[in-house]
């Protein structure tokens, strides 16, 4: 379907209806309360507009993890619980003790990386909602203890693009600044630029979303 983007709405905002659809496509899949807890495995741009739904969802504690020390740094901004780097040893109680070692509700898996998602497991509370967002490599295989899984009765889910209706929800955040996605972008390249641009995003330093405008 064809979406009328409003004269108000910049370029930038407009540039960010795709992913944040995305992302709204992933909380279609699972159920949530508010003042439930997240935990948010890779805080690229996809990852932080999880964290902004979370927020606009009410939740009450929400824990961002990434091996990228910049976007670590960029998600305290938006008023985590805590920021936490994937390698500490200590990550996983970190979380068990922010949450009475309950574990988060729902653990959101943003990044290819699969050991994210034997983390996300290890995390979530019994019977709680592991979201598999991130897309693995083909041919990705991981060992994953299914006991564990059936045991803490955890519903693994996964998400894949976006329906006419994921979009039109995004572009309704959008306008109604519930989601405000112009916080994510770090860096504007001109299309004369674009080559930069391409190798900025390809080496990923300091950045969150690039964009490219004329």
């Amino acid at each position: 379907g064809v979406l009328k983007i409003s004269d108000s709405l910049s370029f930038e905002e407009a540039a960010m209806i795709e992913p944040l659809a995305c992302c709204v496509r992933a909380w279609t899949k699972f159920s949530y309360h508010e003042n439930d807890s997240a935990a948010i495995f890779g805080v690229g741009p996809t990852g932080m507009m999880h964290v902004m739904l979370a927020h606009a969802k009410k939740f009450s504690k929400i824990f961002c993890l990434d091996v990228n020390d910049f976007r670590l740094n960029f998600a305290k901004k938006f008023n985590i619980t805590d920021s936490i780097n994937s390698q500490d040893e200590s990550r996983k109680q970190k979380i068990l003790d922010h949450t009475d070692g309950r574990g988060v509700d729902v653990a959101i898996v943003a990044t290819s990386s699969l050991k994210a998602l034997d983390d996300a497991i290890d995390v979530v509370r019994k019977g709680g909602v592991v979201m598999m967002f991130g897309v693995p490599s083909k041919g990705a295989l991981l060992e994953l203890d299914m006991n564990k899984i059936y045991s803490k009765e955890i519903t693994l889910v996964t998400s894949y693009a976006a329906s006419d209706q994921d979009t039109k929800s995004a572009l309704e955040l959008i306008e109604n600044s519930q989601i405000d996605v112009k916080q994510l972008i770090t860096h504007t390249y001109s299309i004369e630029d674009s080559q930069k641009a391409f190798d900025h995003a390809r080496t990923g330093k300091n950045a969150m979303k690039i964009i490219i405008r004329k």
